[in-house]
């Protein structure tokens, strides 16, 4: 082919088809040349700003120590370009990811304050008052009423794309007299952020957090004591509880006008990879993308929450839990996605520092996870009072000696610490240094 055709059908093509390629290391091949990574070239063994794969060797760095790198294909020796694939697909979706703008980093570097905090509280209570409304119309009526569920979705729409990042602190906190409603609207809120990471389009973004609030509906029908039981279930009263899934089916089926995906994460969302969820045992693509995506965030609410049998665990727990079944329980992608998502810290989220400090997290920094922004906790008495805001990260820079980090996420509510009022109050106060 002439360089003039080569030329013609590059600037026809797509971005894929590009002279710079993003390629997935596993398929490199000896003799391409390599010109971006997914980390600083400073930290690899090679020349600044360029490396030829020139053994076998070589490509087996890349495979251990990135996600992606970029191959320019005019300084390649070798033209050979790897067929599209889901292992290509993840690679170009991780180089996506890295830019600073995409929505997988929306909660990165945005600081909790006094505005941001007001409207979001206005915009959640709002939206749990509206969801407990629903549930109980739905309670009394044993029917699903379909506007009334699209003006929550709406609402928390136009609010999520203002306020995510306190949205998202919202969801941590917690009250077991309200768990149903706040699952709810906190699994609305958490798959609609966790869609959007995934370049999910708009409107599907929207089905997300509709499925994120009704995906438990089949609850009413089923006992309600079983829901508020301390104790194990028995083999039949968990089998009783699972048919909350079939019922939740039924009810969403039953109104005609709703996007019939909704019924299959309400049937589906304990459905697991590996074929050992409910009700039907289905297993890795035979469970519908929606329940896959409402499963992750179910877990992560659901395991951040006090219930009757158990007590409420740490964001890290959470995340170790999804971590420890990718690809195995849950979608890999999905998870990995929603891990990166919601940060090693999130705002709001309760730390121990390594000088025994408490402490809230106010801004996340994507560059330096153990050195976040946060506002040191004070205990007088019984009462715990927010202090001084101080930049982790900043403070190490101007004290060389001494070295301060988190060392420990605790759990929501631990100590005996309201977040909720510690950090409203700190935002209402200003910041301080």
């Amino acid at each position: 082919m002439s360089n003039s055709s080569k030329k013609t059908s590059s600037s026809s093509a797509s971005d894929f088809w590009q002279t710079e390629m993003v390629v997935h290391p596993l398929d490199l091949q000896v003799g391409h040349y390599v010109i971006r990574l997914d980390r600083p070239w400073l930290e690899t063994p090679f020349e600044l700003q360029g490396a030829e794969v020139s053994s076998p060797e070589v490509k087996q760095w890349f495979v251990d120590h990135c996600k992606w790198v970029v191959v320019d294909y005019q300084r390649s020796s070798n033209q050979s370009r790897p067929e599209h694939s889901e292992r290509l697909s993840s690679a170009m979706l991780a180089a996506r990811q890295a830019q600073a703008d995409h929505p997988i980093n929306a909660l990165q570097e945005v600081q909790l304050n006094e505005v941001s905090v007001g409207l979001a509280l206005k915009g959640y209570s709002l939206l749990d008052d509206q969801a407990r409304r629903l549930l109980r119309s739905a309670e009394r009526h044993q029917t699903f009423d379909p506007s009334a569920a699209q003006a929550v979705i709406e609402e928390l729409a136009g609010t999520l794309s203002r306020n995510l990042a306190a949205l998202v602190w919202l969801t941590r906190i917690k009250d077991i007299d309200d768990y149903q409603g706040q699952h709810a609207v906190n699994c609305a809120i958490l798959g609609m952020g966790l869609a959007r990471a995934l370049e999910w389009e708009p409107s599907r973004t929207e089905i997300s957090g509709m499925a994120g609030l009704v995906h438990d509906i089949g609850n009413l029908r089923v006992d309600q004591g079983l829901l508020h039981k301390s104790a194990r279930l028995n083999a039949d009263e968990f089998a009783e509880l699972k048919q909350h899934t079939v019922h939740g089916q039924a009810m969403l089926l039953a109104e005609k006008h709703l996007p019939q995906e909704l019924a299959a994460a309400a049937l589906e969302h304990h459905e697991r990879i590996d074929g050992r969820g409910y009700p039907e045992g289905k297993r890795g693509d035979g469970i519908h993308p929606l329940a896959r995506l409402i499963s992750i965030v179910d877990v992560y609410d659901a395991v951040t929450s006090d219930r009757p049998y158990r007590r409420a665990r740490s964001h890290h727990d959470a995340l170790s839990i999804l971590w420890r079944g990718r690809g195995k329980k849950f979608d890999r992608l999905m998870v990995e996605t929603f891990i990166r998502f919601m940060g090693w810290v999130s705002p709001g989220t309760l730390v121990r520092l390594s000088d025994g400090q408490a402490a809230v997290v106010e801004q996340t920094n994507a560059k330096k996870g153990f050195h976040p922004v946060v506002r040191l906790l004070t205990r007088e008495g019984n009462a715990w009072q927010a202090g001084s805001r101080l930049d982790l990260a900043r403070f190490n820079e101007q004290n060389e000696d001494s070295s301060l980090r988190v060392i420990e996420v605790l759990p929501d509510g631990a100590l005996g610490i309201s977040a909720k009022s510690l950090l409203v109050t700190a935002a209402e106060r200003g910041p301080e240094e």
